[in-house]
């Protein structure tokens, strides 16, 4: 008869939470495709798998584990923060954010620390949102978040407890559909939650066999694996899925947050002056940060263009692809016209990074020139 060896798990380390986490990494890598393939919410870019894979590589691929669970829990956050992708990328970097706020200089938390710190957890990741939206990774990670909280007294050790919410998890899971007309719609669950839930498996799963030697050997193999183009087709109201990262702001998160808001919709604001991750859906990211300029040092931007992406699924013209970059000067209806790629030239103005012609118009650069000390650099 075989026996069950393994220890309970009573308080967490930084390393227990190390390995947990890449454990919880692995299982949303090995399922970005599948993800993608049912992001319809909040558009149907089809990328939640590949944000999310994204956003968690960089804790395997750049991080080693420390034995002080409140050091690697800041090491996790700020690692996920700054490669952070897409709407759920940042929600859920936003949640491991405040699980390091949430907790005190411990090397070590128990159970009832571990409970108290997710619950309180939930807010930094709804406050960081325009527009919360349940049926979504926010509800799942709420409901889950509840439960260990109003139910950790009744299990032995952390393995027992997680295992105990994974019934949570799936009902709330599965209760997404209902939630939200859009993946009724599709007859979906929405793709941000199912990521979360798929981590939490892969968590579950490493406690149940603590296969340590396994799970490092498997650190290697975190390949990225190709978007898929199988995504469901919707209207995209706004043209340009736009982040960036600001460091020490100027302005507190609800002031960046009115800023953001006035350019679009899918708003995420998230971290601390220190170091913001922001998201929005916009149809002027140019106007977006030049407004956001004067408050904060921006180190970071993107701005995916979500029609040329829809259009190269759905309505793709020519079987080959026509790129260039944004030296030259092509006009707009010519480039929207024979759906070419332009790919923006970087210019810095000292520390502050735009992507030419898409984060900075050319009015907007040479008013800069005027005023600004710095003289731009590509």
């Amino acid at each position: 008869m075989a026996v069950n060896t393994i220890v309970p798990l009573q308080e967490l380390d930084g390393r227990n939470l190390y390995y947990t986490f890449v454990a919880g990494a692995r299982k949303v890598i090995s399922h970005q495709i599948e993800l993608n393939k049912i992001n319809v919410f909040p558009v149907n870019d089809g990328d939640t798998g590949t944000n999310l894979a994204s956003t968690i590589r960089a804790v395997i691929e750049s991080l080693h584990p420390h034995r002080s669970y409140k050091i690697t829990a800041d090491r996790i956050a700020e690692a996920t923060l700054m490669n952070a992708r897409g709407n759920s990328g940042i929600i859920f970097a936003q949640f491991f954010y405040g699980l390091s706020n949430e907790i005190g200089d411990l090397r070590k938390i128990t159970m009832q620390e571990f409970a108290g710190s997710v619950q309180r957890s939930v807010r930094y990741i709804y406050e960081a949102v325009s527009n919360p939206v349940e049926g979504t990774m926010l509800t799942v990670i709420k409901e889950w978040a509840e439960f260990i909280y109003n139910t950790w007294q009744k299990y032995s050790d952390f393995n027992a407890l997680l295992l105990g919410s994974y019934e949570v998890l799936k009902r709330s899971l599965f209760e997404t559909t209902a939630k939200l007309k859009i993946l009724a719609k599709n007859n979906v669950v929405d793709a941000g939650a199912k990521g979360f839930v798929l981590f939490v498996e892969g968590i579950i799963d490493y406690m149940q066999t603590r296969n340590l030697k396994e799970l490092i050997q498997s650190k290697a193999e975190t390949i990225a694996l190709p978007k898929s183009e199988e995504v469901i087709t919707e209207d995209v109201t706004f043209r340009y899925c736009t982040e960036a990262i600001i460091k020490n702001t100027s302005i507190s998160r609800d002031e960046m947050m009115s800023i953001i808001t006035g350019f679009g919709d899918s708003a995420v604001v998230a971290g601390s002056d220190r170091i913001r991750r922001i998201h929005v859906h916009t149809n002027n990211p140019a106007d977006l940060f030049f407004a956001l300029k004067d408050h904060g040092t921006i180190t970071f931007q993107k701005a995916d263009d979500m029609i040329r992406q829809s259009e190269s699924v759905f309505k793709r013209k020519f079987s080959i692809a026509l790129v260039t970059d944004s030296t030259c000067d092509l006009d707009e209806k010519i480039i929207d016209n024979y759906q070419i790629h332009v790919l923006p030239v970087n210019i810095a103005f000292g520390e502050n990074h735009y992507l030419d012609k898409i984060t900075l118009k050319p009015e907007q650069f040479y008013r800069m020139l005027k005023e600004s000390k710095d003289y731009p650099k590509s």
